[in-house]
C-alpha cells in the first residue's frame, strides 16, 4: 500500500506577475492581516476551501487540517528525499477525517496535509507555531514542508504544500477536517528587535507591568536577546496558581466548550512555605507574574527556555499578536494580560518558586499596523487573561 499523498496539487498563481504584485508591496517586517488577505486573493496562499475570517489573525493565518492524514512510525523531516518517499517508508497507514471526527491517541505521531499551500514571493519566508488552545491542551504540533530540514520554518520563496505533525501528549483528542491547530506568520527581511531597540520601546511604551498595574522600569527587567519574564506562584492561602493534567482523562473533542475542569485537571494551590515541585513528564499550566501589552506596531513570540536554569519545556504556543493586552484609550492596568505557560518537566523533580524566570519573549516590528488587532472584534479568547485553561473548558 502506498503512503504517498495523491491529492491534486493545490492551486498556484497563474502568472508570475500576480505574485510579484504582492512582492512589490511587501515591506520589511512581520506581515499584517491585510497583507494576508491580499496573499489569499492573489494565490500566494492557495486553498481549495474558502478561508474563514476567523482564520486571519493580526499577524498570522490559522492553518486547517485537511481530510488526508497518516499515522507515522515516528516523527520525521522530509529533507532531500521529499515527503512522498518518506511517507512510503515511515507511514503506517493513511486515513480520512470524517464529519464525526477521529480520536488521535496519546503519544502517537500523525501527519496531516493542510488545506492551505504556499507560493511565496522571493524575499518572503514564514514560521509556524501551535495556536494557544493547542498548546494548553498539551498537543504538540510542528509544521513540515515538502523537503523541509527544520520544523516550523518555511524558506524564502517556498512553493508547495504544507503538513502538520500532531502528537497529543496528555489527552487523546477528537479532530476533524477544518480544525485549526497551528498558525503561520509571514516575514520579509529583518524584523527582530535587538536589546537596544527593545529597551527604547519599553521606555516609550509601558509594555510590561506588575500585577498592581504599575509599569516596570527597564532597570528592573532582565534583557538578553529578548525579555526574560517569570512565573506567578503566590496568592492567598489556597489560591489556585496552576493546573496539572490528569493521566486518565477521556478524549477531548476540539469542538467542545464548557468542559468541566475537574475531569481533566488537578489544581495546584499556593500554600505558604510549601514549594511547588514539578514531577518528571507531567504537564502543567501556570501564568506569568508580569503582565504584558503589545502596541499595534509590534508583535512577539515566546522562545524556548534556557536549559541552563532547569530541564523543562516551558511552552508550546509561541505567537503573541499586536494588540494582546492593549486597547486604545485604556490604561495598562485595565488591559494588560498574563502570559500562560505550558510546562513539561523532564528527568528529575524540579523546584520552582514565585518569580522564577521561566521564559523569554522576543519582539518584532510589523511591516505596517494590522488592520485588525487582537481583542478588537475578533472573539479573542485570551485578552486580559490571568491563569486560564484552553477555550474548551469552563
Amino acid at each position: 500500500m502506498t503512503m504517498a499523498p495523491h491529492d491534486p496539487p493545490a492551486p498556484r498563481p497563474t502568472t508570475a506577475t500576480r505574485a510579484s504584485t504582492l512582492a512589490e508591496l511587501t515591506r520589511p517586517g512581520i506581515q499584517p492581516s491585510q497583507w494576508i488577505e491580499r496573499a489569499l486573493r492573489e494565490g500566494v496562499v492557495a486553498t481549495g476551501v474558502d478561508v474563514t475570517s476567523t482564520q486571519i489573525q493580526p499577524n498570522s493565518l490559522d492553518l486547517r487540517l485537511s481530510k488526508r492524514g497518516w499515522r507515522l512510525q515516528c516523527s520525521m523531516l522530509p529533507g532531500e528525499e521529499g515527503i512522498e518517499k518518506k511517507l512510503e517508508r515511515f507511514g503506517w497507514h493513511s486515513f480520512e477525517l470524517g464529519a464525526e471526527g477521529m480520536v488521535l491517541e496519546r503519544n502517537a505521531v500523525y501527519l496531516f496535509r493542510c488545506e492551505e499551500s504556499l507560493a511565496l514571493p522571493e524575499g518572503v519566508s514564514a514560521r509556524a507555531n501551535p495556536k494557544s488552545s493547542t498548546g494548553r491542551l498539551d498537543v504538540f504540533t510542528r509544521l513540515v514542508t515538502e523537503n523541509g530540514v527544520a520544523f516550523d520554518e518555511v524558506p524564502d520563496g517556498y512553493r508547495g504544500a504544507l503538513y502538520i505533525e500532531v502528537v497529543a501528549r496528555s489527552f487523546p483528542i477528537v479532530a476533524r477536517a477544518g480544525d485549526t491547530l497551528s498558525q503561520i506568520r509571514f516575514q520579509c527581511g529583518p524584523s527582530l528587535l535587538d536589546d537596544a531597540d527593545l529597551r527604547t520601546e519599553l521606555e516609550q511604551e509601558p509594555m510590561v507591568i506588575d500585577r498592581a498595574g504599575r509599569p516596570l522600569d527597564t532597570r528592573s527587567l532582565r534583557l538578553g536577546q529578548g525579555l526574560f519574564l517569570s512565573v506567578h506562584l503566590r496568592g492567598a492561602q489556597g489560591d489556585i496558581v496552576g493546573y496539572r493534567a490528569r493521566k486518565t482523562a477521556r478524549p477531548i473533542d476540539l469542538a467542545s466548550r464548557d468542559l468541566p475542569r475537574e475531569r481533566f485537571w488537578e489544581r495546584v494551590a499556593w500554600a505558604k512555605d510549601e514549594p511547588v515541585i514539578l514531577e518528571p513528564d507531567e504537564f502543567y499550566i501556570f501564568a506569568s507574574r508580569e503582565l504584558v501589552r503589545l502596541p499595534p506596531h509590534l508583535c512577539a513570540e515566546m522562545v524556548p527556555f534556557d536549559a541552563g536554569s532547569g530541564e523543562m519545556r516551558t511552552h508550546y504556543a509561541g505567537f503573541f499578536d499586536s494588540g494582546f493586552g492593549w486597547a486604545q484609550g485604556k490604561s495598562p492596568a485595565e488591559t494588560a494580560a498574563a502570559v500562560v505557560l505550558e510546562v513539561r518537566n523532564h528527568d528529575v523533580p524540579f523546584l520552582i518558586e514565585d518569580g522564577h524566570p521561566l521564559f523569554r519573549l522576543v519582539f518584532f516590528r510589523n511591516s505596517e499596523v494590522p488592520a485588525k488587532l487582537y481583542g478588537q472584534g475578533m472573539g479573542s479568547n485570551y485578552q486580559t487573561q490571568r491563569l486560564k485553561l484552553a477555550k474548551q473548558f469552563k
